[in-house]
C-alpha cells in the first residue's frame, strides 16, 4: 500500500512525541497514554512514539532525532505533543525543529493547549503562518479541540 500524503487522507499517520524534564520516566508516559488515547480517538494512525526523559535545552535526545528523522523521510503527517515546550523552551531551538515540519509539509499537533496562543507567547505566530518565498505548502497550525 503506497502510504503518500493523498492515500493517508483518512487515516493520516500521526508520530506521538513525549518529554519530561524531571527524572520521573512515568511522567512522560503518561503525556504517551494521553497522546494515544487522543490519537484513536481522532482517528489517527501512530506510525512512531518517542518518550523521553530530558531537559528541553539537552543536546542530546534521541526520541527528537528518531521523529525528526520520521519527517526527513516523509514518513509522516502529523506530529502531536501535548504542547509546544516538549520540543524546546528556547525560542531558537523551538523555530528550528518549527521549520523541519514545515518545510517538509508535516502538520503540528498540540493536545492539552491551544497552539495558536502558545505560538504567541514564545514570538513564533508570525514566523509559521507564511511560508517563506517560493513555497505553496505550510505546516498547519491545528488543536486537537479544532
Amino acid at each position: 500500500m503506497d502510504h503518500t500524503k493523498a492515500t493517508a487522507l483518512y487515516y493520516p499517520r500521526v508520530w506521538l512525541y513525549a518529554r519530561t524534564g524531571s527524572r520521573h520516566r512515568s511522567v512522560a508516559e503518561h503525556q504517551l497514554d494521553e497522546l494515544r488515547d487522543w490519537a484513536m480517538r481522532s482517528g489517527y494512525r501512530v506510525v512512531g512514539q518517542s518518550c523521553e526523559c530530558a531537559k528541553a535545552n539537552s543536546f542530546w535526545r534521541p526520541g527528537l532525532f528518531s521523529m525528526l528523522r520520521a519527517v526527513r523521510r516523509g514518513d509522516i503527517d502529523a506530529v502531536a505533543v501535548t504542547r509546544l515546550s516538549r520540543f524546546a523552551r528556547k525560542k531558537s531551538k523551538l523555530c528550528k525543529i518549527l521549520a523541519k515540519l514545515q518545510v517538509n509539509d508535516v502538520t503540528l499537533i498540540t493536545t492539552d493547549v491551544n497552539l495558536q496562543y502558545q505560538m504567541h507567547l514564545y514570538g513564533l505566530d508570525r514566523v509559521i503562518a507564511g511560508c517563506p518565498k517560493g513555497r505553496n505548502r505550510c505546516a498547519g497550525i491545528h488543536t486537537a479541540d479544532a
